[in-house]
C-alpha cells in the first residue's frame, strides 16, 4: 500500500522553487524509493540537482498512477507478452497491386467494403496502431538493461496501444450486419391533420 503522506512530501520538494530546495532532504527521499546508496551519495557529493529532480519525478509519476515498484515489475511481465503475440499475429504484408501498394494486415473481412465507416475505421486505425505498438516494442527491447521504474514510461504506452489495439480487433470481428440491421430503430411517420379536412 502507498503511503500517501510520502508521495506529498515528494510533490512538496518537487513543487518548491529550486533556491528553497534541500538537496539532502530530497536525496533523503529518492534514498527511501530506490535503496541505492551509491546514487545517493553521488548526488550529495557533486551536488546533482537535476540528476535527483529527475529521479524524483519519475517515482513520483508511477506513484500518482497508484503503483508500487513491483506493481510495475508485474506490469512488464503481463504487457510485453502480449503485445508481442499481438505484433506476431498480425504481421502485414505489401500488396504487389500497383493501384494498392499499402500494407495489408491479416484479419480483412471479405465483405469489408460493405461495412459501415465506422467500423471500417477500425481495420485502418489498427494499422495505424501497429506500427506505433512495434515501434513502442523495439524500444522497450533496447532498454532491457533497464530498471522497470525508467521503462515505465514506454510501458504504460505500449499497455494503452495494445488494449486499443485489441479492443479495435474485437468489435470489427464481431460487427454482425444482420443483428445490426434489426437493432436499428424504425421511423415513425405521423400523418397530419389537413387544415381542410372536415371536423366533426
Amino acid at each position: 500500500m502507498l503511503d500517501n503522506k510520502f508521495t506529498q512530501a515528494m510533490q512538496a520538494w518537487l513543487n518548491a522553487p529550486s533556491e528553497s530546495r534541500s538537496l539532502q532532504e530530497g536525496a533523503e527521499l529518492l534514498l527511501r524509493l530506490n535503496r541505492n546508496k551509491w546514487m545517493h551519495q553521488q548526488i550529495l557529493r557533486t551536488r546533482n540537482f537535476s540528476k535527483l529532480e529527475y529521479e524524483l519525478k519519475k517515482h513520483l509519476q508511477i506513484r500518482l498512477d497508484g503503483l508500487t515498484l513491483q506493481e510495475v515489475a508485474d506490469m512488464e511481465k503481463r504487457v510485453v507478452p502480449q503485445a508481442k503475440k499481438s505484433i506476431e499475429d498480425n504481421v502485414p504484408t505489401i500488396s504487389t497491386d500497383a493501384e494498392n501498394p499499402s500494407p495489408q494486415f491479416a484479419g480483412k473481412r471479405a465483405d469489408h467494403d460493405t461495412l459501415p465507416d465506422d467500423i471500417r475505421d477500425l481495420y485502418e486505425k489498427n494499422g495505424e496502431i501497429y506500427f506505433k505498438l512495434k515501434q513502442t516494442f523495439e524500444t522497450l527491447k533496447q532498454m532491457h538493461d533497464a530498471q522497470p521504474c525508467d521503462r515505465y514510461e514506454y510501458l504504460k504506452v505500449l499497455s494503452e496501444q495494445d488494449k486499443q489495439y485489441r479492443e479495435n480487433w474485437a468489435k470489427y470481428d464481431s460487427y454482425d450486419p444482420n443483428t445490426a440491421k434489426a437493432a436499428k430503430p424504425k421511423r415513425s411517420i405521423s400523418k397530419k391533420k389537413s387544415s381542410n379536412a372536415p371536423t366533426s
